[in-house]
Parts: structure tokens; C-alpha cells; sequence
């Protein structure tokens, strides 16, 4: 069967072939800093949002991701409003006329190559696995808007609340926690769900399975495991009320954790966060643990 592709698509895959063919921008090296401090930026990222609007004055960001004034993924959701709200599109990201583009891992590589053809300088986060990858994200981002002074005191603060929640690990050491969705998806070793647990001081039991960074498992598996606690996606004023695809599993109610309401939700903006702001995941899993006791 032939394909018949619209013009913006013979567009932008001819742009992307020269991209491909081009020697990579300046701006797609690590150590990259504009000559000059960029005055329409545009954070096209949940990350880039929230550390902009940290350690940058407001009226140098020409717009910011339309996610981030959404609650349901936004920890600033309220901090955007009167900013201007840019889609992923190229055309989109363009009409607001910035001088710098920040971007996470996630975004297509059509939209950064129509970016780069027009001349603007895109800058890409890396995936994060771990809070030392969170902070080389911030200090990256402070130096391409020239305020590297104030990431590093933003980092500085995130490892400072770290080494307090540090303190007070030992007393949630014993908990075997790990992560659960509908799918009976979980994050394992490299993944910053795994950095969370660990920062807290429990034990993640997806690592000591053998669990990499994202697998669905066997109902069967879980069973066996039987960790002592299950981290979901939901609204913790929920409180005792489980989400209702556990009780519809079949398997799920037999676990010991579920039987003694050891099933811990977490806002979805704060579980999903690659800012310095996860932090906060930290210190609800550890003073959760350490209300509910010995496991």
C-alpha cells in the first residue's frame, strides 16, 4: 500500500535529512553558553519550567510547555499563570519568537531539527536516573541562561534537604517498597523511583528483584515478592480509599501490604517531577514509613 505524506511532512522529513547531513550545532555540546544571556526563552519542558521559574526573572521566558499550567502534571501549575502556553509543535515553539528552546529526551527529533534549521539554539536535557543527573540538568540549564550562580544554589538546596532526610533513614531501613500501576508496571534499578526509595532510606524491592528500569510483571511474581509497601499514581488525601484497579485485580487484594492499607499514593505531578523538587517524593515516602512503623 502506498503512503501519501502531506506536505508538512515531505517538510519536515527533508529537514531532518540535512539535519542529519549538517555537523551538529554549537549548542548540542554539554558545555555549551551563549555568548550573550537569551531574553525569550522558551521552556518547552515540565523540567525547564520548574528550574527557570526558580533561578530566572519572569519576563525572560517568551513561554513555557502547555502541561505545565495543567495540576494534573504540573507542580507550578498555578506559577505559570499569565505566561504564554506553547504545544510541542515546531510552528508552535517559533511563533513566540525565542532566542533559546529547552527541551527534555522526550522530544521529537522532527521538532528539534525544523528548530535548529531556523537558526535557534535548542538545548536537550538529559533522561534523568538519579539525583546527581537532576543536578547536572539544573546547572546545564543555569549556564545557557547565564545564571549559574543561582543553580548551583538551587542544587545546593536539593543535596542539603537530602543530607537531612539522610539523618533519619535508619528508621525506615527494614520497608521493602516499590512501585505499581494498573499494568503491573514498576521502575526499577536506574530509574529515579529507585533513587527516591533509596534517598529515603527504604529498600527498593523491584533492585533487589533484578528489575531494571521500567518492566511489567506477572501477577504471580508480585505474589511471591510481597513487598511491604506499593508507591501508586494518585491524590493522597485519598487516604485509606485504594484505587480501584487494585480491588478489581484478582490477585492484587492477597498481597499482605494491600491487606493492611501499606499502599502509599503519591500526587502524579510529584511522582513524575525530574526537578530538584522530587525531593519533596523523598521526605512524604519517609515520613510515611516512619508513621506506619515497623513493616
Amino acid at each position: 500500500m502506498r503512503v501519501r505524506l502531506r506536505p508538512l511532512a515531505w517538510c519536515s522529513l527533508a529537514v531532518c535529512s540535512l539535519a542529519a547531513c549538517a555537523p551538529p550545532p554549537p549548542w548540542a555540546t554539554a558545555d555549551w553558553r551563549p555568548a550573550n544571556a537569551p531574553q525569550r526563552i522558551v521552556a518547552a519542558s515540565l523540567l525547564s519550567t520548574e528550574v527557570l521559574l526558580e533561578i530566572l526573572p519572569r519576563e525572560r521566558l517568551a513561554g513555557v510547555h502547555v502541561l505545565a499550567a495543567d495540576p494534573r502534571f504540573s507542580l507550578v501549575a498555578g506559577d505559570v499563570q499569565g505566561l504564554p502556553l506553547v504545544g510541542a509543535e515546531a510552528e508552535q515553539l517559533l511563533a513566540v519568537r525565542p532566542d533559546l528552546v529547552l527541551c527534555d529526551a522526550y522530544t521529537r527529533p522532527e521538532t528539534l531539527a525544523l528548530l535548529s534549521s531556523a537558526a535557534v539554539p535548542v538545548v536537550v536535557t538529559a533522561d534523568p536516573a538519579s539525583f546527581d543527573d537532576i543536578a547536572a540538568n539544573v546547572q546545564r540549564i543555569g549556564r545557557v541562561v547565564h545564571r549559574e550562580a543561582e543553580a548551583v544554589a538551587m542544587v545546593a538546596r536539593m543535596h542539603e534537604r537530602l543530607r537531612a532526610l539522610a539523618a533519619d533513614a535508619q528508621a525506615v531501613a527494614a520497608w521493602r517498597v516499590m512501585n505499581l500501576d494498573g499494568g503491573l508496571h514498576t521502575y526499577g534499578r536506574g530509574s529515579l523511583f529507585a533513587a527516591v526509595v533509596a534517598a529515603a532510606g527504604a529498600r527498593s524491592e523491584a533492585v533487589e528483584r533484578g528489575v531494571g528500569p521500567f518492566r511489567k510483571l506477572a501477577a504471580e511474581a508480585l505474589l511471591g515478592w510481597q513487598p511491604d509497601a506499593i508507591v501508586v499514581n494518585g491524590d493522597p488525601q485519598d487516604g485509606a480509599n485504594l484505587p480501584v484497579w487494585i480491588g478489581q485485580h484478582p490477585a492484587l487484594p492477597l498481597l499482605r501490604c494491600v491487606e493492611r492499607q501499606r499502599v502509599l499514593p503519591v500526587h502524579g505531578a510529584l511522582f513524575n517531577t525530574t526537578s530538584p523538587r522530587l525531593v519533596a517524593a523523598v521526605e512524604f515516602l519517609q515520613q510515611s514509613l516512619r508513621r506506619w512503623g515497623q513493616p
